[in-house]
């Protein structure tokens, strides 16, 4: 049961986060290059939904919406590294 509360509990923040974010202005986000790596016209037009089911599209199993912040960013790590592995045995 305390599970359940905490799960509602994040979920309920989360979605009124989403909803205020947007409203939310970054004047020093550079939408087209982030640290460095260009960011497709495309993608940058997205928005947060729209690019978790971008996402989806090229991951083995859909659900990458559901996924919490840092859970995301462990699997964008390990997609990071998997690719710079790729790139040094070429």
């Amino acid at each position: 049961m305390f599970q359940f509360v905490i799960k509602w509990l994040l979920y309920s923040v989360g979605t009124l986060y989403i909803f205020i974010e947007q409203f939310r202005r970054y004047p020093d986000e550079e939408k087209d290059n982030i640290l460095g790596l260009p960011i497709d016209d495309r993608i940058q037009e997205m928005s947060r939904r729209e690019l978790c089911d971008h996402m989806d599209m090229y991951l083995p199993r859909t659900g990458f919406w559901e996924l919490n912040s840092t859970t995301k960013i462990r699997m964008g790590a390990q997609l990071l590294k998997d690719s710079a592995q790729v790139n040094e045995k070429e």
